[in-house]
């Protein structure tokens, strides 16, 4: 039985000296006023389930709302300030955020496009997606959140203390409204480091890992989500499983441990992967069209 697997557990780190320095650094080159609407679903991965093909009109379905809405990618899968800090003046800094643009989803945005192709990669290609893939399955709102509450929870009542009065003082400095929000706000940059820990650490994994790909039509197409990667573990067999959508008629599976099943039928791959995405989602769906395989389903998918 495959259970799902988020890896190890993040932990609250302390971001190190040189790592704050580049993402600094990257921020100083872009110079541009902090955007309030970061997104954690990329753009440029977005356009890759559109209709047409590579457009900004995006068919997506909304978990709460529970309809179709046609939107944009600008207006999809992103979070006010989710990277970007509070300084110590009270100005806001995207470093963090222009940093994974740079490092990762430019790289990735080619890579994508030839694998969609059916192109073969070269090691930096392979490198670029699955470092894509890993800050995907991290860069997440509700990950983000919960890693932050796990750390408060574990700890001791000192630590709590001298948290609250670092917290305090942080806010007085900043001029930020001392609330529960302000801890999660105050965590950033170590929050910001177990994103990219725990990014590289899977990252490098995926590259160890056997790499398939699974095609079908946009007449059947796949779908992606807010949370489009989907990872399981098979514990007694020690199988490792990701799979991700790559486009409407692409995705990809990446494994550690037993076999890919070349003959499984497309229609039955198609609806299982679907059914995979909307089971990892939270928020909305996106499909090139409403009528895709394990459609039906989606009106009984919870929201979390």
């Amino acid at each position: 039985m495959l259970s799902h697997w988020e890896g190890e557990n993040w932990v609250c780190v302390t971001v190190s000296k040189s790592l704050l320095i580049q993402f600094r650094s990257t921020a100083k080159t872009i110079m541009s006023r902090p955007s309030r609407r970061q997104h954690y679903i990329a753009r440029f991965y977005l356009r890759n389930f559109s209709e047409p093909p590579l457009s900004d009109s995006l068919c997506v379905y909304d978990l709460r709302k529970r309809r179709w809405e046609r939107r944009t990618p600008l207006g999809v899968g992103w979070f006010p300030h989710l990277c970007s800090e509070t300084q110590m003046d009270g100005t806001r800094s995207d470093a963090f955020d222009q940093f994974l643009k740079l490092k990762v989803e430019d790289p990735a945005a080619p890579a994508l496009r030839k694998l969609a192709s059916g192109a073969c990669l070269d090691a930096s290609e392979r490198a670029a997606i699955s470092m894509f893939i890993a800050l995907t399955a991290a860069r997440s709102p509700r990950q983000i959140a919960a890693v932050v509450d796990r750390h408060l929870a574990k700890l001791t009542n000192a630590d709590r203390v001298e948290l609250d009065a670092s917290v305090r003082l942080w806010c007085e400095c900043t001029g930020t409204r001392l609330d529960s929000k302000a801890y999660g706000e105050f965590l950033k940059p170590s929050s910001f480091g177990a994103i990219w820990a725990w990014s590289i650490n899977l990252h490098m994994r995926l590259l160890q890992w056997e790499w398939r790909l699974v095609h079908t039509t946009r007449e059947s197409p796949f779908i992606t989500s807010d949370r489009p990667v989907l990872a399981q573990w098979d514990k007694r067999q020690d199988v490792r499983l990701v799979t991700f959508p790559i486009s409407s008629e692409v995705a990809l599976v990446i494994f550690s441990g037993g076999q890919f099943n070349e003959g499984r039928c497309r229609s039955i791959e198609t609806r299982s992967m679907n059914c995979g995405t909307m089971e990892r989602a939270t928020d909305f769906v996106v499909s090139c069209n409403q009528t895709f395989p394990g459609a039906d389903l989606l009106a009984s998918q919870r929201v979390s």
